[in-house]
């Protein structure tokens, strides 16, 4: 190509003049064509013109080609992109769907054994402690303590049961769910044989008080004097049962010290249980022909007092002991709650990170 030196248009090089301006190409001698108003330059000759607007044509048509690849690429691309991450978003959903549903239950299934459980609606996530969860029920028992035993194997303990025909339903997790929702499902039979435990054990504590009771009736006529009545022989003989040497104590003060060991430095619940299983049938039974025993009037000598220290002692012991019991009895059911907590936590923490993680 030929450049114009005057307009800068580009012409053939077998043009003698420029095409637009018909000036004088480099190259070619003479002076331009004059040509007449309204005339314009003949074409150039037909092969080099032809392969001029071919080589034009060709240049249009790989320029449009590669924009439009381009363009393609970009399209393709972008929708791999989308389509991708549209997946991604969709497979965590439904590992999502699959805790929403979990939450569903654990609120419906297993709240409604909590709540019969203690006798309220709770939430559990306002327990931190095992000592708050004894509180609740203890409290539910103090309210109903008749009936609240059957209450729990009759209308606790089905709600239980269906809680973990809900949970068994749960199929194919997704594998980040599987172990915590596994860890949930295997702490839900240690709730219920807990609760059951517990409704058989708080079956006795009325007969527990009662006995209790008995021993403070017994001990205060054994310390009223006079006669020795049926209720103060029974006593009698109730003392030398409980109290392992006791026909060896010098005083009442010794007495005194053993009863603060058993029951205050050591467990009071061990003490208690066998003062009442073996004990306790001396005052249940009393015989109202009984005569006083050998060791009666040495017992009154040493151990008789005015104030009856000995019975604010085993009133101390009763009690401590009959607290003592019902963490006994609830320990199971503790224990599992502590487990269940932790199996909540471990599902919501796995939740967590499925929904943090958008390349899941």
């Amino acid at each position: 190509m030929v450049k114009c030196p005057r307009c800068g248009h580009e012409n053939l090089p077998s043009f003698p003049t420029c095409s637009r301006c018909n000036s004088a190409l480099p190259g070619h001698l003479g002076t331009a064509v004059q040509l007449p108003p309204g005339t314009t330059m003949a074409p150039p000759p037909g092969d080099d013109y032809g392969r001029l607007m071919a080589s034009r044509a060709a240049a249009t048509r790989r320029n449009r080609l590669a924009f439009a690849g381009a363009a393609v690429l970009a399209l393709v691309a972008g929708t791999v992109v989308y389509y991708r991450d549209y997946a991604q978003k969709g497979a965590r959903q439904q590992k999502l769907d699959v805790f929403e549903h979990w939450a569903s239950m654990e609120k419906t299934e297993t709240g409604a054994f909590f709540n019969c459980v203690m006798a309220s609606e709770v939430d559990m996530n306002m327990f931190s402690s095992a000592d708050q969860v004894q509180q609740r029920v203890e409290s539910a028992y103090f309210t109903q303590q008749k009936t609240f035993s059957d209450l729990l194997l009759t209308d606790c303990v089905p709600k239980i049961e269906r809680a973990r025909q809900a949970f068994a339903g749960l199929h194919d997790p997704p594998p980040e769910l599987a172990g915590p929702l596994g860890k949930y499902q295997a702490v839900l039979p240690k709730l219920q044989s807990g609760i059951e435990e517990y409704a058989e054990k708080i079956k006795g504590r009325q007969g527990t008080k009662d006995l209790d009771q008995l021993i403070q009736d017994a001990g205060n006529a054994w310390h009223a004097g006079g006669s020795p009545t049926p209720e103060a022989i029974a006593f009698e003989k109730f003392m030398h049962c409980s109290i392992p040497g006791l026909a060896k104590m010098k005083d009442a003060q010794q007495m005194l010290e053993y009863l603060a060991d058993a029951c205050y430095k050591k467990d009071p619940v061990v003490f208690m249980d066998h003062v009442r299983k073996d004990c306790g049938p001396l005052l249940n039974s009393v015989d109202a022909h009984a005569a006083p025993s050998k060791t009666w009037k040495l017992s009154q000598q040493r151990f008789f007092e005015t104030d009856a220290r000995q019975m604010q002692a085993w009133e101390g012991c009763g009690k401590r002991s009959r607290k003592g019991k019902k963490t006994e009895d609830l320990s199971t059911f503790l224990l599992a709650v502590g487990e269940y907590m932790e199996a909540r936590t471990d599902v919501v923490k796995a939740t967590r990170e499925i929904k943090d993680s958008p390349g899941r």
